[in-house]
C-alpha cells in the first residue's frame, strides 16, 4: 500500500515456485515424511505394498498370501496384474507353489511353471490368464512364525539365479519385520483402546452413575413429602421415572464399555473385511451392526461366519458388478444374522451355486446355520447366513 496506508500491509507478489522451492528447503519437511514412513510401516497392508513395489518390476507379478486360522492362505496384496483373477485367491495349504511353501516354510521356484512336476496345478488358469512363465516364492517367518507368503512371477522365460533369490529373500524378511511390527502396534492400539473404555467406565460409574442414584433418591423423597398434592407428586413420579430410565441407560454403556476385545472380535474383523474389500476393489463396503455388538462366539463359529461372509464378498467382488456393499449383522435370542447386500446386477435366471457357496452352506450347516442368495427386487443380490448364538 501507499500514502498513509503504508506499513499497515505491504504489497508483495506471490511467487508459486520460489515458495514451493522454500518449503521443499524447509528443514521440518524430511520430519513429516519420517513420519509419514513411520505411520505407514505400521500398517500391515502398506508395508506390504511397498514389499512388492521393491519386489516386480513392469513386466513381473509379485502377491503376498496371508493364511486363516485354518492355515488356508488368501492372497491379500496383488500388484502388477492385469486380470484381477489372482485377487483374493484363497490357496489351500500344499497347493501351487505359493501353499506348498508355506507349508514347507523355506524358498523354493520353479522355472517352468505349468512343466514343473514339483507343485499341484489347481492354479493353472489363474497363472495362465497372467501369462506368468515361472515363480519364486518365500515364506515371511518371524521368530519362527509363518505369517505368510511373499512371491515373484516373471512373465518372460528364463531361470531364477542366486541373486534372485538372495533378493528375494532380503525383501521377504524386510516385510517379515515390517508385518510383525505393524500387528504388535496394532495389538498394543487394541490394547490401549480396551484400558481407556475401562477407565472411562470406571469414571462415569463413579461420577454420573453417583449423580444419577443421588437425583433418584432425592426425588423419591420428595415425592413421599408430596402426597397430599398430586398434580405435584405425579410430576415427581415423571422424575424418578426418567432417572431411573437414565440409570439402565448409563448400565447399558458401562457394560459395553468393559466388554472385552473377544466379545468385540467378530465385529473388528467384519470391519476389517469390509475395508480390506474397498482397498481391493475401490468400492465403498460399509458395516452396518443392529441391536448392539455381536455375541461372543466360539472360535470356530466366528471363524465359520466370517469365512463365508468373505467368500459372499469375493462373489459380490467377481461377479456383481456393483457400486457398494453393506454388510448387516443382526441378532435376536437365539440367532446372529448376517447379511452381505449388493446394488449390482442381480442373479442370473440360470444361476446356480459355485463350489464356494455350496462349501460355506455346508459348513454353517455343520454347526446348524444356513446361507440363502436372492435377488433384491430393487436391484442387486441379498446373501444372509444366520447361525445359533
Amino acid at each position: 500500500m501507499t500514502g498513509a496506508g503504508k506499513g499497515v500491509f505491504d504489497v508483495a507478489v506471490f511467487d508459486v515456485a520460489v515458495f514451493d522451492e522454500e518449503v521443499r528447503a524447509h528443514p521440518l519437511l524430511p520430519l513429516g515424511e519420517q513420519h509419514a514412513d513411520l505411520l505407514a510401516a505400521l500398517d500391515r497392508g502398506e508395508a506390504l505394498r511397498r514389499a512388492l513395489a521393491l519386489l516386480a518390476d513392469s513386466s513381473e507379478v509379485a502377491w503376498t498370501a496371508r493364511p486363516d486360522a485354518t492355515g488356508v492362505l488368501t492372497l491379500e496384496q496383488v500388484i502388477g496384474d492385469r486380470t484381477g483373477v489372482l485377487r483374493a485367491l484363497r490357496v489351500p495349504p500344499d497347493t501351487g507353489l505359493t501353499g506348498k511353501v508355506y507349508r514347507a516354510g523355506r524358498v523354493e521356484w520353479v522355472d517352468d511353471y505349468f512343466g514343473s512336476q514339483e507343485i499341484t496345478h489347481e492354479f493353472d488358469r489363474h497363472i495362465a490368464a497372467e501369462e506368468v512363465r515361472r515363480v519364486l516364492a518365500v515364506p515371511l517367518l518371524r521368530d519362527g512364525e509363518s505369517l505368510g507368503v511373499i512371491a515373484l512371477g516373471p512373465r518372460d522365460d528364463g531361470t531364477f539365479g542366486d541373486r534372485d533369490v538372495e533378493r528375494v529373500l532380503a525383501i521377504a524378511a524386510q516385510a517379515a519385520l515390517a508385518v510383525s511390527v505393524a500387528e504388535r502396534a496394532r495389538l498394543s492400539r487394541e490394547i490401549a483402546v480396551h484400558e481407556e473404555r475401562q477407565r472411562l467406565a470406571v469414571e462415569l460409574h463413579d461420577s454420573v452413575g453417583a449423580l444419577l442414584f443421588a437425583i433418584g433418591s432425592g426425588v423419591a423423597d420428595l415425592a413421599e413429602s408430596a402426597r397430599t398434592d398430586p398434580e405435584l407428586r405425579a410430576r415427581l413420579d415423571r422424575l424418578q421415572g426418567q432417572a431411573a430410565d437414565a440409570t439402565t441407560a448409563l448400565r447399558e454403556s458401562l457394560r459395553t464399555l468393559r466388554s472385552s476385545p473377544a466379545a468385540l472380535a467378530l465385529g473388528v474383523a467384519l470391519r476389517a473385511d469390509c475395508a480390506a474389500f474397498s482397498d481391493r476393489t475401490g468400492l465403498p463396503a460399509e458395516l452396518v451392526i443392529l441391536d448392539g455388538d455381536p455375541p461372543e462366539l466360539p472360535p470356530s463359529r466366528s471363524e465359520a461366519l466370517l469365512t463365508a461372509v468373505r467368500e459372499a464378498l469375493l462373489n459380490v467382488e467377481k461377479h456383481a458388478r456393483a457400486g457398494a456393499v453393506t454388510v448387516s449383522v443382526q441378532r435376536s435370542a437365539t440367532w446372529l444374522s448376517i447379511a452381505v447386500h449388493d446394488d449390482g446386477v442381480g442373479l442370473r435366471p440360470d444361476h446356480a451355486p459355485g463350489l464356494g457357496l455350496t462349501s460355506t452352506a455346508e459348513a454353517l450347516a455343520r454347526l446348524g446355520g444356513s446361507v440363502r442368495v436372492v435377488s433384491d427386487p430393487d436391484g442387486g443380490t441379498i446373501w444372509r447366513a444366520r447361525l445359533p448364538c
